[in-house]
């Protein structure tokens, strides 16, 4: 089954590529012109190999799935979690373009502390997995999950207090300290 990439890396972070690239231009256009045995290949050697480095370094995405959410990226935390029924997934819009998406569920665990149980004795959902992401498609994203009709999708995206049950999924939306928030809790093991 195909899944959702979500890059989860600020475009402004690679500015830090441009004083490395103007080094690395340089030092070729001027390599000629050097007299010097090595010339200026052990410059252009690193220069090149640093932004090979740093687009490695900055190469973040996170992968939704029907099963899993993990991360993807060599220098990630390369956190996973599984999805299946009864796990909630929260997208969250934050300010300056920032997303936080983070998935809520049990898996079994009780703790031994009180405070963390209800009062049956049973815990609540914890937070399985949390990302922030700066490029979010949510219109493919709930797409993914079941909602096709594009007057659900405007709803969601538009009002509060939305929710409408789907094959495998409920959606329903809030705001919560005027942050937008849309909660996709699973009904179904796919």
């Amino acid at each position: 089954m195909k899944a959702i990439y979500v890059y989860a890396s600020r475009f402004r972070a690679f500015w830090v590529l441009l004083p490395i690239s103007l080094v690395l231009t340089l030092s070729v256009r001027y390599n000629d012109s050097t007299t010097n045995l090595l010339k200026l290949y052990p410059l252009i050697i690193f220069s090149a190999c640093a932004i090979i480095f740093t687009f490695i370094f900055l190469f973040r995405f996170v992968k939704i799935s029907y099963s899993e959410i993990k991360y993807i990226g060599r220098f990630t935390t390369r956190d996973s979690a599984t999805i299946n029924e009864g796990k909630t997934l929260v997208i969250e819009f934050l300010e300056k373009k920032r997303i936080s998406i983070r998935l809520y569920g049990n898996e079994g665990y009780n703790p031994e502390i009180k405070w963390l149980t209800d009062s049956d004795g049973e815990s609540g959902d914890i937070c399985l997995f949390r990302s922030k992401v700066y490029h979010l498609d949510t219109i493919a994203l709930l797409d993914y999950f079941g909602v096709h009709d594009n007057a659900d999708i405007d709803a969601i995206l538009g009002e509060n207090n939305f929710t409408k049950k789907y094959d495998n999924v409920t959606v329903s939306t809030l705001t919560e300290n005027e942050h937008k928030k849309i909660k996709i809790r699973f009904d179904k093991t796919v």
